[in-house]
C-alpha cells in the first residue's frame, strides 16, 4: 500500500507540474467572467477604448440592446447569415497577409487578411471553425446580433512567401461597428430580463463551453454604416466553443475546471451531452460540466427558456441544415446535428 500512495503522490505531483502553465494562463480569462468588476481583461486588442469607462456608459444611458425581434424568422437564410451572400468572401479571390491577430493566451491561431474589395477578415484556425458560422446563424436567426462569420474550406493567401489554407473561419473586421468594451454575465443591463434568459439557455442549447468575459462584445454602429450610434450592442462575439462536449470529469472541480477538456464541433460528443437537468421552483437547470459555466447558466426562468424554444421551433429543418451546411459539416454530422437540435428544442417547449 505504501508503495501505491508513493507512486499516486509522485503521479499527482508530475501531473500537476504539467498542468500548472495552462492553470496559470487560463485562471485570469476565466476568473474575469464571474468577478464583480467589469473590464479587467487583459488582450483586448480592437480600438482604443477603456474596457471599465464603456461597460459602465452602456448600463446607464439606456441605449443598450441585447435583443431585437425577428419578425423574418421563418425566411431568413441561415447558410448565408447576417452578412448574406453579399458579404461572403470568394475562396477562388485574393486575400493578402496582414498580420497575426489575437492575444498570446487565445487557443486558436488566427492572422488578419485583407480580400481584393478591400475588406478586412480574421482568419481562426483550428476545432472552431466548424461550429462557429453554424452556431452565429441560429443565434441570430432568433434575434441576437453576431459576427459576420463564414467556413471556407480551402483558399490561398498571399503574403510571406503565399500558403494555403483550409478548413478555417473568415471573420469579417470592417463590418460597420466599432467596438467598446466588454460585458458580464452577472453585471449588465439586463439581468433578469426574457432577452438575457434565452440567451443563457442557447448557450446551453450548444453545449458553450467558453462562457468569459473575453467572448463578449458591446459595439455601436458607425456613422458612415447608417446605424445609430447611440446604440449600444451587447452580444456574445465568439461562438467557437460549441457543438462538442462541455468538459470531462474533472472539469466541476476548483482549478482543474480551468484546463481546456472540451470538444468543439463534435457530433456524437454534442449528442451524448446531457442538457436539462431539472425544472422547479420556477427555474431550469441546464447540464454542462464547467463550474463556472455552471454559475453563469443558473437562474434560467422556465418560462423564458419556453418562449426561447418556441423561437427555435419557428425555423424549419431546412433553416437548421442550412446553418451546419454553412459550417462544413458533412451530410452524416448533419443529420445527427439537427435530430439532436430538434429534440432539445422539444425539451425546452415542453418546460412546465
Amino acid at each position: 500500500m505504501t508503495t501505491i500512495k508513493k507512486s499516486t503522490v509522485l503521479a499527482l505531483a508530475v501531473t500537476c507540474l504539467m498542468i500548472a502553465p495552462i492553470i496559470l494562463r487560463d485562471v485570469r480569462a476565466h476568473d474575469v467572467a464571474l468577478s464583480e468588476e467589469p473590464g479587467r481583461e487583459s488582450g483586448f486588442e480592437e480600438g482604443s477604448k477603456d474596457d471599465r469607462k464603456a461597460g459602465s456608459d452602456a448600463d446607464h444611458n439606456g441605449n443598450a440592446v441585447l435583443w431585437k425581434e425577428p419578425t423574418d424568422i421563418e425566411s431568413r437564410d441561415l447558410f448565408f447569415g447576417i452578412g448574406g451572400r453579399e458579404g461572403a468572401p470568394d475562396p477562388s479571390g485574393k486575400f493578402t497577409f496582414m498580420a497575426r491577430k489575437g492575444a498570446p493566451d487565445d487557443t486558436s491561431e488566427k492572422i488578419q487578411v485583407r480580400d481584393d474589395q478591400g475588406r478586412k477578415w480574421t482568419v481562426k484556425f483550428g476545432p472552431e471553425a466548424k461550429p462557429e458560422p453554424t452556431v452565429t446563424r441560429i443565434v441570430w436567426a432568433v434575434g441576437y446580433h453576431v459576427d459576420q462569420d463564414y467556413f471556407i474550406k480551402r483558399t490561398h493567401i498571399e503574403g510571406r512567401g503565399g500558403f494555403d489554407v483550409w478548413d478555417v473561419r473568415f471573420e469579417r473586421d470592417d463590418d460597420g461597428f466599432e467596438t467598446l468594451g466588454r460585458w458580464e454575465w452577472n453585471s449588465n443591463p439586463f439581468l433578469g430580463t426574457r432577452e438575457l434568459d434565452g440567451l443563457k439557455t442557447l448557450m446551453a442549447l450548444f453545449n458553450n463551453a467558453d462562457l468569459t468575459l473575453r467572448n463578449t462584445k458591446i459595439v455601436r454602429p458607425k456613422k458612415k454604416s447608417g446605424g445609430d450610434p447611440n446604440k449600444q450592442i451587447y452580444y456574445v462575439n465568439d461562438l467557437g466553443a460549441t457543438l462538442g462536449s462541455t468538459g470531462a470529469f474533472f472539469s466541476k472541480l476548483p482549478v482543474l475546471d480551468r484546463l481546456p477538456a472540451d470538444t468543439k464541433g463534435v457530433v456524437k460528443d454534442y449528442m451524448s451531452h446531457r442538457f436539462i437537468d431539472s425544472a422547479s421552483s420556477g427555474e431550469v437547470k441546464f447540464y454542462t460540466k464547467r463550474r463556472l459555466a455552471e454559475k453563469v447558466l443558473k437562474g434560467v426562468k422556465i418560462e423564458n427558456a419556453r418562449w426561447m424554444g418556441n423561437l427555435l421551433g419557428r425555423l424549419s429543418d431546412k433553416q437548421l441544415t442550412d446553418a451546419f451546411r454553412a459550417g462544413g459539416f458533412d451530410e452524416s454530422e448533419i443529420a445527427v446535428y439537427v435530430r439532436t437540435l430538434r429534440d432539445r428544442i422539444k425539451q425546452l417547449q415542453e418546460l412546465k
